[in-house]
């Protein structure tokens, strides 16, 4: 959006990606500028939430204030020419719609439209367009894949009286996200209308419902790491809504407590996708919510793996005594779980917490006990939280975190270690092993070589911006060599997708998110 009021054309998904797009390269200019969203904020005379929903791509700004941030966050015009796209993108759509507004109101002077029109009974995927900027007389629904008849009718009905119960914004997110429930989890047609129901009744809430939604969210999290974590927040702040509304609404009490682990759940993916992003206040926000709720429901599985990530957001914010007590509160929560991943999870962040304080010995005896959880499981590792830790990505932050305490061999040796164990199609995890691996380079000297890894992860250094920010540190160490052929065709890779660092610190120095 260019204005600061109104959300023309929410539901376009265009649009949405160019907002989306324009968002995260405002993240991405202004943690490589070092400003601050408060600082970002008071030079635009916005609030630090706003800074905040602008980088998600859910407010806007005028031109005038996309020149200020553009130029105070070093984007040398970037800002200014993605914002130039989008503004002119809206003006088409929006005359689009007055256009269509137009025929169709010539249209009903003829025959009048039904409120409930029919349309194909199979939503998959479903796009919900919005037919005037002033209220919710009626929905219509787009679909690409059709089936008839009377499912889709009561669907229908159903979603219009959800919709038309709550105000405008509210209704476009739940509406929105009960209607691309079926295309995100691949829900069948009886598991679809049954959500459907539960939003519009909550007393109609049961254990599939239960089910449909931690499906959900499994789903985000496997598509976050292909995506990166813009395109899924959304989805799942979503479906958190939708969960609250459930448990608000005369939810029964047996689902209570079912329905609350799936609300720390939730919450710890949106607290990480944040903390990837670069918000990490707002991700500290969620994981201490995930871990009450966790507590509350008595379950020491979901409350270590919130105290985990709160150890993790700690870290990421230099904040020492933080991440040790919540390091500590994992360990002793996770000892109480027969999850050897969850347990090598809390060990993993109580080691990143004492190299945080300086500490290398307790620091790798923790990466080695977090080993020894995943070697011991004998492959008997069952359905965990942190179903993504595996021996590589702990020497992936191993890596890391000798980088940060001066252990150059060492670092190396443990991301060469961490990558021959990764998967590829982990995209995101991956990549940013591969970034650890070129650091790891680069303070051994090898510049070559470092030049090259790097350069193959570039294509793929959009998809969060703490990704692109290690990429960064590591491209800024060699500055050194900045006019080696090697480092020279590396700048040219960054150069091409808008990532070359705008600022070098001095050699040797690391700003590491971690």
């Amino acid at each position: 959006m260019t204005v600061e009021e109104g959300d023309l054309a929410a539901d376009q998904p265009e649009l949405e990606t160019l907002r989306r797009s324009l968002g995260v390269r405002l993240a991405t200019y202004r943690t490589a500028a070092g400003v601050s969203q408060p600082q970002l904020g008071r030079a635009l005379g916005r609030t630090r939430s706003m800074i905040s929903k602008i980088e998600h791509g859910t407010r806007g700004l005028p031109a005038a204030l996309w020149r200020i941030a553009d130029d105070l966050c070093r984007a040398e015009g970037v800002l200014v020419a993605e914002h130039s796209v989008l503004a002119q993108a809206e003006r088409d759509y929006r005359d689009r719609c007055r256009t269509h507004r137009r025929h169709a109101q010539r249209q009903q002077t003829r025959t009048p439209a039904p409120v409930l029109p029919a349309w194909p009974a199979l939503i998959s995927p479903v796009v919900l367009l919005r037919n005037g900027d002033d209220a919710w007389p009626q929905i219509t629904l787009v679909t690409l894949s059709g089936g008839c008849g009377k499912l889709a009718e009561e669907l229908m009905a159903v979603v219009t009286r959800l919709v038309r119960s709550l105000g405008r914004r509210d209704a476009m997110h739940l509406a929105g996200s009960v209607l691309a429930a079926a295309g995100l989890a691949d829900l069948n047609a009886d598991e679809y209308t049954r959500l459907a129901h539960a939003a519009d009744s909550p007393r109609r809430v049961d254990a599939q419902v239960v089910q449909n939604l931690a499906a959900m969210l499994a789903h985000c999290n496997r598509l976050e790491d292909k995506l990166g974590p813009c395109q899924v927040l959304d989805v799942v702040m979503a479906q958190h809504r939708l969960l609250h509304r459930l448990l608000d609404n005369s939810c029964p009490n047996q689902l209570r407590r079912p329905l609350n682990l799936v609300d720390s759940a939730m919450a710890c993916a949106i607290g990480g996708y944040l903390v990837n992003m670069g918000h990490l206040e707002e991700g500290r926000g969620y994981f201490e919510h995930a871990r009450k709720v966790a507590h509350d429901a008595g379950n020491p599985v979901c409350a270590a793996y919130a105290a985990a990530n709160t150890s993790r957001a700690a870290f990421e914010r230099a904040d020492t005594p933080a991440a040790l007590d919540s390091a500590a509160a994992a360990r002793s929560l996770a000892a109480r779980t027969d999850d050897p991943r969850l347990k090598a999870f809390a060990e993993a962040m109580a080691a990143s917490a004492y190299a945080l304080d300086g500490q290398y010995g307790p620091s790798m005896t923790a990466y080695d006990r977090a080993h020894d959880f995943l070697t011991n499981a004998n492959g008997n590792i069952a359905d965990s939280p942190a179903y993504w830790v595996h021996h590589g990505s702990i020497d992936s932050r191993r890596s890391l975190l000798l980088s940060r305490l001066g252990k150059p061999k060492e670092a190396l040796e443990a991301a060469n270690t961490a990558l021959a164990q990764y998967d590829p199609t982990y995209v995101g995890r991956y990549t940013l092993c591969q970034v650890r691996l070129g650091h790891a380079l680069v303070l051994s000297q090898d510049i070559t070589e470092a030049a090259r890894i790097l350069g193959d992860t570039v294509p793929q250094a959009h998809l969060y911006p703490r990704l692109t920010a290690e990429l960064r540190t590591a491209r800024a160490l060699m500055q050194p060599w900045h006019h080696t052929h090697a480092v020279t065709t590396l700048d040219a890779q960054l150069h091409t997708y808008g990532l070359l660092p705008t600022t070098t610190p001095e050699r040797g120095a690391s700003k590491d998110t971690l």
